[in-house]
């Protein structure tokens, strides 16, 4: 099941072939290292464009999301086994 966190984090990637792949994140001064993209999408909320990817983290899977007109990203969920 997912857990709700909805907090600021930072995101390193690289650009591959005009789209944006993170490669890591930052939270609560901790850097995980993404393993595996498992998915990405595009939506709008509103107006407001959108990206969002599912990563994993060794076992771990965690849901980060890009706002694209703030240019600002945030840790969405985490999933946990419950």
């Amino acid at each position: 099941m997912y857990q709700r966190i909805g907090e600021t984090i930072a995101v390193a990637g690289v650009y591959h072939p005009g789209k944006f792949v993170p490669k890591r994140f930052q939270w609560k001064q901790r850097t995980f290292n993404i393993t595996q993209i498992n998915t990405s999408h595009d939506f709008r909320d509103g107006s407001v464009r959108k990206r969002q990817f599912s990563v994993s983290v060794g076992e771990n899977v965690y849901l980060i999301q890009f706002d694209r007109d703030q240019e600002t990203w945030t840790l969405e969920q985490l999933w946990v086994e419950g």
